[in-house]
């Protein structure tokens, strides 16, 4: 009767395992290749970015600048109620943002390093808002 249960103990707990291993990378592969979700109206931001880049071709970098500081503001503001809702979709959003953040405070700006940066940021603005269509 022991060997019965130690025979039974050895193929089942194996079996077991495997079967629980299965189960959870079908689920992580399934929560990997699910659509993103929304990270809602970008609208404002879209807005102030645009403000930023009209301000930056007419050359004053300075007031750029300044108006950029009201995007900071408003993505700091706004990092816990959106983070949650599409952690890859704000973080790329979020890294845009530092390289225009440092294209703009840098010493000596130069103009096509912030154009660069600031399409970049509106790309990543872009990309967000189309994944909620």
């Amino acid at each position: 009767m022991r060997q019965l249960l130690l025979a039974t103990a050895l193929i089942a707990l194996p079996v077991a395992a495997f079967t629980g291993y299965n189960v959870y990378a079908a689920k992580a592969a399934v929560t990997a290749n699910a659509p993103s979700a929304s990270l809602g109206d970008l609208s404002s931001f879209r807005t102030i970015i645009t403000d930023v880049q009209a301000i930056a071709a007419n050359g004053d970098l300075v007031a750029a600048k300044t108006r950029i500081k009201d995007f900071e503001i408003a993505w700091d503001d706004n990092e816990t109620g959106l983070k949650p809702m599409d952690p890859a979709h704000w973080g790329m959003i979020d890294e845009a943002s530092d390289g225009a953040f440092t294209a703009l405070r840098s010493g000596k700006p130069d103009p096509a390093l912030v154009t660069e940066a600031l399409v970049a940021l509106q790309a990543s603005l872009q990309d967000a808002a189309q994944v909620t269509q």
